[in-house]
């Protein structure tokens, strides 16, 4: 069998000239486009087949079938190729995202060719696209018309983020402790007088209580002191000792220390760079308000009222009210901005209409309530609570009610 690994760069490079060298008893090429050495390619022959992944089909009661992976020849490679890349990266801004090889499976016979069931295997994350409300969007242009926008924290957190994505766990800490620093550190370098600092910000304190509640574990990262530390259910005090005792770690290098840090075993600092990040992002979140104050959202729904941007949801709904055996129906209208009904504004007018429900009927049992889009007709929820026996007749409908929101 025949193994083919592509290897992609990050950014364009240019090699003038180049031809295919020995690897591990295989080939590497530069697979070349358009001038660019877009990726490499090393291919290995006469493999043996058990490399190829293979289908396992589900047995009985499993929902689906897996693949698994049994290319061992995969690690060797990436471990060479993650070295040499360290060798250029001291001279030129060059990286290999060895995290994303893609393999194929050849059959150098038709006989291989027909026991492989796999021909290719992708390694690689997912970066899934981000839902950005609408509403957040032109909140923020319009806050951007009154004041400077907040440049500052936003940088930090945003390296800190990007740096956690490709699992940088020490420079997402870096920067993320960059900004706890500069904002609440009132200037003390020193590990007492920045913990003392730290401690008597009242509204720092608050932020990391809320961080620590709001914590989600690292997957892989069990053994880390910071892991250990969170498992404890530690104090705000606890939290600031800590980050400061590890800023002092990792932000001053020794390498003839027994314990040093190294730049290449980042997951120690996994759990670390989680807690860090979630205390930066609750700092950027302060720093944004200004975006949620109540006069842009009141902007935001008259700008859409304006241009013609707004659905209005049709309400019918059925209640009885205390000690009563007929059921009374109503209907309401709710006013929403919008160009076409999406399952977040569905769930907003729901929300919304529970809301007026229980703020005008608060004793009264809520039957059914069915919601269309005015005009069209179309369908966007039916709600039934089953809470009332059999036997209710149907009353004759009350005058309808509007409400806008």
């Amino acid at each position: 069998m025949r193994i083919r690994y592509t290897v992609p760069f990050k950014r364009k490079i240019i090699i003038d000239d180049h031809w295919e060298i020995p690897v591990q008893g295989g080939k590497l090429r530069i697979i070349d486009e358009t001038g660019y050495a877009k990726a490499l390619e090393l291919t290995f022959e006469k493999q043996p087949l058990e490399y190829a992944p293979q289908l396992q089909r589900p047995n009985k009661g499993e929902v689906a079938a897996t693949i698994t992976g049994r290319d061992h020849r995969m690690i060797f490679v990436k471990r060479q190729l993650d070295d040499a890349a360290t060798f250029l990266e001291c001279l030129y801004d060059i990286e290999l995202i060895t995290d994303e090889i893609d393999a194929k499976y050849e059959g150098e016979t038709p006989e291989e060719e027909a026991r492989i069931t796999i021909k290719s295997f992708s390694m690689g994350r997912h970066n899934p696209a981000l839902p950005l409300p609408f509403d957040m969007f032109t909140r923020a242009i319009m806050a951007a018309e009154k004041c400077d926008g907040p440049r500052f924290e936003a940088t930090l957190v945003g390296s800190a983020r990007k740096a956690l994505e490709t699992q940088e766990f020490i420079n997402s800490f870096r920067y993320s402790f960059l900004l706890i620093e500069s904002l609440y550190g009132n200037g003390q370098f020193r590990k007492e007088g920045l913990q003392a600092a730290l401690k008597t910000s009242h509204e720092f304190r608050d932020i990391v209580e809320f961080a620590i509640k709001d914590m989600i574990p690292a997957k892989d990262d069990h053994s880390s002191d910071t892991a250990k530390l969170l498992a404890t259910k530690p104090t705000a005090d606890d939290v600031i000792n800590h980050l400061v005792e590890k800023r002092g770690f990792y932000f001053h290098g020794n390498i003839k220390r027994k314990d040093a840090w190294k730049p290449h075993e980042q997951g120690t600092a996994d759990s670390l760079a989680l807690l860090a990040l979630s205390i930066a992002t609750k700092i950027s979140m302060k720093a944004a308000e200004p975006i949620f104050a109540p006069e842009l959202k009141k902007r935001h729904f008259e700008d859409a009222m304006r241009t013609g941007a707004k659905i209005v949801f049709e309400i019918k709904f059925k209640f009885r009210e205390p000690e009563e055996v007929l059921d009374r129906e109503h209907e309401i209208n709710i006013n929403m901005p919008g160009t076409k009904v999406t399952p977040r504004s569905a769930f907003a007018v729901a929300q919304h209409f529970l809301h007026v429900f229980q703020h005008n009927q608060p004793v009264s049992a809520l039957r059914e309530a069915e919601c269309s889009v005015q005009g069209t007709g179309e369908k966007v929820f039916n709600l039934t609570f089953h809470t009332i026996g059999d036997g209710a007749e149907k009353a004759t409908p009350e005058k309808s009610a509007d409400a806008s929101g």
